[in-house]
């Protein structure tokens, strides 16, 4: 099962390039370490495994205790795909510690805002239960990649605007939340459609005149040239690395968020599929459609407990590679086993 994007899109392959991030301290408790063979022999690994998928694979990488950073194509902007919701997330949860809402805080749903693909929440809303609580939309979110939690959150939080606000606000710079997903989908399958003042649903994109199969490639183009829920690797490592710094959240939140996502069930032969058995991973995934022979995103992104107890912190976004799904995700296993042993 898949927990993404609505659409199989069509990407176009971009040429790649690679830089050596010289590690630097963050603050007084992150001691430098100099860039040596170590980092050297990363860098080089995430150079060779970004290389000959037929479209870009981004890859940033930081040591959290040290600040120990590699980084291949970490600056290019990225569709994140449902990755998107754990800055949604994080957002929702700054909230809840300025006391705007609460954890166990009643959530109606309305019809018009069900989303059935890849959703336990439209499952318990068919079976009668229209209001689920706040706690159980995040959960949710981060753990089933759940769409209905997904796009109800975005218009909750206030919408894209508010909440990237949000975020800058929290110091996370180059991580853009613009809308709903079901938003992004319907510039493809209705598009030429104006959007309905009311906002789009299912039903919208079952009665909108269904655009031919070019449309859709041209309005995919245009998507991945300028993903509107999109962050470059290094601004989602940046992340990452605040937020296991306990500088983004209140220490609850934070706790809540990191127990959350070690318990994600999706993608468990991304960034889990080559560590050893029993390794910490707390982590976000994103997956995209496949058309034209080209698959849109395939995406994990989070934190790595090291057997020293410290931490590494990686993002991999890839978009337009033509690999299967079984090569895309050895991909990110294979970052994230070169990280560890790296680092450890």
């Amino acid at each position: 099962m898949r927990h993404h994007s609505f659409l199989p899109l069509l990407v176009f392959a971009c040429s790649c390039a690679s830089e050596v991030a010289k590690p630097k301290a963050t603050n007084a408790q992150a001691p430098v370490v100099a860039e040596d063979s170590r980092v050297t022999a990363l860098q080089a690994t995430l150079r060779t495994l970004s290389e000959g998928h037929g479209g870009i694979v981004a890859i940033s990488v930081t040591h959290v205790a040290s600040g120990g950073h590699a980084s291949v194509n970490g600056d290019v902007r990225m569709p994140m795909m449902s990755v998107f919701k754990l800055p949604l997330t994080i957002a929702t949860l700054a909230a809840i510690d300025d006391g705007a809402h609460e954890l166990d805080e009643v959530v109606p749903l309305r019809e018009t805002e069900i989303r059935s693909h890849v959703s336990p929440i439209a499952d318990d809303w068919k079976n009668g239960v229209k209001s689920p609580t706040l706690e159980t939309l995040l959960r949710r979110v981060i753990q089933d990649s759940d769409n209905t939690a997904g796009d109800k959150l975005v218009t909750f939080d206030g919408g894209g605007l508010a909440i990237t606000t949000r975020l800058r606000k929290l110091g996370i710079a180059g991580v853009d939340i613009a809308e709903e997903e079901i938003d992004i989908f319907a510039r493809m399958i209705c598009a030429g459609t104006p959007r309905p003042t009311e906002g789009w649903s299912e039903q919208g994109l079952h009665d909108c005149p269904k655009a031919t199969e070019d449309a859709k490639i041209a309005a995919a183009k245009v998507e991945m040239k300028t993903p509107p829920n999109g962050a470059t690797a290094d601004a989602m490592n940046a992340l990452l690395v605040k937020l296991d710094r306990g500088e983004v959240l209140s220490k609850t939140s934070n706790a809540w968020l990191m127990s959350t996502l070690e318990g994600t069930r999706t993608g468990p032969k991304r960034l889990k599929g080559l560590l050893p058995e029993g390794t910490r991973v707390a982590h976000k995934t994103g997956t995209g459609e496949d058309l034209g022979g080209f698959n849109m995103a395939t995406n994990d992104v989070g934190i790595v407990w090291l057997p020293d107890g410290t931490h590494v912190s990686i993002a991999v976004l890839t978009s337009g590679c033509t690999g299967d799904l079984a090569e895309r995700e050895g991909t990110i296993a294979k970052a994230a086993k070169a990280a560890y042993d790296a680092f450890r």
